[in-house]
């Protein structure tokens, strides 16, 4: 199941286009209550803040750079859209060719600097070095963040950006209208970033279990 932090994320780069560092992020996942669950002024806490904020971050860059093209660049200083980057798209290009020769599907192979990075990647995706939590605690504490996150005026607010009028629209009629939108204004092809970013964002609040 996705994080709603993941939204938070996408919101906070609405607002910061030119970047934001971690502490920034954890105060706005603060201020929509989603650590209020967790012990308060422990070094536990500040641990479980850090991990869940940056386990939601390498979600996103994985499903934005495998689904858009687009990169996320991840710091405890510095998080960042990578948008119309000729380099980039050039090491996208030459990965998807070595994924399309190989049976192989491996994500060290298609995300930018990842000898730098896998590391780090690899530890906060994986939730056993969350407190030694296990998959069903995890779902559970998930499932928690999403009923505190939304709301009905989220989910309104969601389609209105997707520009469904149907609020009981399918999972499918949501994904198709997010490609649809997604391609008309990606930055990479001439559309604003903070408007890709908005749908975005509603996508992933509409489908949070996909």
């Amino acid at each position: 199941m996705k994080s709603p932090i993941t939204a938070i994320i996408l919101a906070t780069l609405r607002k910061h286009p030119q970047g934001f560092n971690e502490y920034t992020l954890i105060q706005a996942i603060e201020s929509a209550g989603l650590f209020d669950t967790l012990d308060k002024n422990t070094d536990v806490a500040l641990f479980q803040k850090h991990f869940l904020t940056m386990n939601a971050l390498y979600q996103l860059q994985i499903s934005l750079w495998e689904e858009e093209a687009l990169y996320l660049e991840i710091s405890a200083l510095h998080i960042h859209l990578e948008t119309g980057c000729v380099e980039t798209n050039q090491i996208k290009s030459t990965a998807q060719t070595r994924l399309e020769d190989s049976t192989v599907n491996n994500i060290n192979e298609t995300l930018p600097e990842q000898n730098r990075n896998e590391a780090l990647r690899s530890y906060y995706l994986d939730w056993a070095h969350y407190n030694s939590a296990d998959e069903s605690s995890v779902k559970q504490l998930l499932n928690s963040f999403w009923e505190r996150f939304l709301n009905p005026e989220q989910r309104v607010t969601a389609f209105n950006t997707l520009e469904l009028t149907d609020t009981a629209s399918s999972p499918e009629t949501i994904k198709q209208q997010f490609r649809l939108l997604a391609a008309k204004h990606h930055p990479d092809k001439g559309g604003d970033p903070n408007n890709f970013i908005a749908i975005r964002e509603a996508y992933e609040i509409l489908l949070p279990t996909r």
